[in-house]
């Protein structure tokens, strides 16, 4: 006689509990949530038109041949042409360098959080306005900020004068400006730098580039 088999026992498997892998899983998934949110708020907070970067047609950009008076390829220093750049606005348009040609420019590199950049703000603006009548204009460069506090800053000193934003940093570089902010460059109705102002501006300073370049 054949012996019957005992019945199979159900397999308990399925309703077995996942078993803990340790913290390294746990860890690692939180640092993907927050990798996956970071990005996200680098994408929605920097993401703009007016990015610099290849191809962009944003940033540092060539002279025209015949843009460029000295002969020499453009450089920051005195009596060489100013670099050509072409950044986005706080308000979500675009200004070049040369689209300021004819004009004397005060070409000033800032940030918000920097303490004399912000003291002489008001004396960058009063200069301004009392130079309206002649060939001349404050061109702000802000460093690696947003739209957001270049805005605030020219509300907080009720600025008028033209900012563009050097999101990634690339004009300041080519202009060899660091942290050591301000730093002001005049350049003159051709594009070429007659002047460099390290640290803040002063009253003095203007007085003097009035006199020098645009009295008569």
């Amino acid at each position: 006689m054949t012996e019957a088999l005992p019945p199979a026992l159900p397999d308990e498997r399925p309703q077995r509990r996942r078993e803990y892998t340790g913290p390294g899983s746990t860890l690692g998934l939180a640092a993907l949530i927050i990798l996956v949110v970071g990005l996200g708020v680098w994408f929605f907070e920097f993401r703009d038109d007016g990015a610099s970067g290849p191809g962009s047609g944003y940033g540092i950009v060539a002279l025209a041949p015949g843009d460029n008076p000295t002969g020499k390829p453009p450089a920051a220093e005195e009596g060489r042409a100013a670099p050509n750049f072409r950044l986005s606005t706080p308000d979500g348009g675009a200004a070049g360098l040369t689209d300021y040609r004819g004009k004397f420019v005060l070409l000033n590199f800032w940030a918000s959080w920097c303490g004399p950049c912000r003291a002489e703000a008001p004396e960058l603006q009063a200069f301004a306005d009392a130079q309206r009548s002649r060939p001349f204009v404050v061109l702000g460069v802000n460093q690696q900020e947003s739209a957001s506090d270049a805005t605030a800053f020219a509300r907080d000193f009720d600025l008028s004068y033209p900012l563009v934003l050097d999101r990634d940093g690339g004009v300041s570089q080519a202009y060899r400006v660091g942290r050591g902010l301000p730093v002001s460059f005049l350049l003159s109705p051709q594009g070429v730098i007659l002047k460099v102002y390290v640290g803040q501006i002063s009253r003095d300073d203007l007085a003097r580039l009035a006199k020098d370049y645009l009295a008569g």
